[in-house]
């Protein structure tokens, strides 16, 4: 059976019965793809361990995989692998027998709180082109930063998930294609009522929250990336959308919220995760630190 024929198969039994994103079933045809080009395996009976093993091999030594690269093709092989002997097609599935590599712990990127305060004040009084950009682009700084929304899941967002009344946020289909929601802080709440104001005034009728200037289609990844940059250059921070991700839960841990409520807010499926901010937060070790007598 042909590897691609049938990788074609298995995608749409991940799309229709799993439900996966468009964006995971590209990664995974992408993966699949690289292994047929590197590997020359064209076949499922081409595929044997000895050339499974060399393809992530090489991938290491010659490609310079890191720990994130070779963890994301061994995810995506094995869940084929592992269809394709459900459905008959292989004997035993080859990615059980190769292993990962250890997990490096370095830790996220987290900008300071002054940091993060330069950011979102000068998204604001930066001067752009239209004076639609400088709320919207206000706006979408001030809901990173506020909620730990991933880019993706921003970018989703319709007008319709927001209720300001309430202070809630519906964010629909996040990783793992779960909803939550999500409390709004009374000062992300202002900056969204005043740019809610501004699409009105404009009479901006599109269901995306955050769109072009002059067209109703939402933002791209690429268009958010930009609007960082911008922001990046005026006030000589770097940071990308995920680092303001990281920043609000690391910040929220610092100012005393608990694990479980960060948990929940970013979308978590696991404490483990966010377990994580806490080695971020310097606050809290130095505030217990101070507490007890030493010497």
């Amino acid at each position: 059976m042909n590897i691609l024929e049938l990788h074609q198969r298995f995608r749409r039994y991940c799309a229709i019965e799993q439900g996966l994103s468009p964006r995971t079933l590209r990664a995974m045809e992408s993966a699949v793809r690289t292994f047929v080009r590197r590997t020359g395996a064209i076949e499922m009976s081409d595929v044997t361990l000895d050339l499974v093993q060399g393809f992530f091999y090489e991938g290491r030594e010659k490609h310079q995989w890191g720990f994130w690269c070779f963890s994301n093709y061994h995810k995506y092989l094995k869940k084929f692998f592992g269809w394709c002997v459900s459905q008959g097609h292989m004997a035993e599935n080859p990615l059980l027998a190769i292993g990962l590599p250890a997990r490096p712990q370095k830790l996220p990127r987290r900008l300071s709180f002054e940091e993060a305060q330069r950011i979102l004040y000068s998204a604001f009084n930066i001067t752009w082109q239209y004076e639609f950009e400088r709320t919207r682009n206000h706006a979408i700084i001030a809901m990173l930063l506020y909620t730990g929304l991933r880019a993706q899941e921003l970018l989703n967002l319709e007008v319709t998930d927001l209720d300001l009344r309430s202070g809630s946020l519906l964010v629909r289909r996040g990783k793992g294609a779960k909803d939550r929601y999500v409390p709004l802080h009374f000062k992300l709440r202002y900056v969204l009522k005043r740019y809610l104001g501004d699409r009105q005034r404009l009479r901006k009728e599109s269901p995306f929250l955050f769109t072009g200037v002059r067209s109703g289609k939402p933002l791209g990844y690429k268009d958010l990336r930009r609007v960082c940059r911008r922001v990046s250059k005026e006030t000589h921070v770097s940071f990308t959308p995920h680092q303001l991700r990281h920043t609000f839960a690391s910040v929220s841990i610092d100012q005393g919220m608990g694990l479980t409520q960060v948990k929940e807010i970013l979308g978590h499926s696991n404490i483990a995760s966010t377990m994580i901010y806490v080695r971020l937060s310097t606050r809290s070790l130095r505030d217990g630190l101070n507490k007890i007598d030493l010497f």
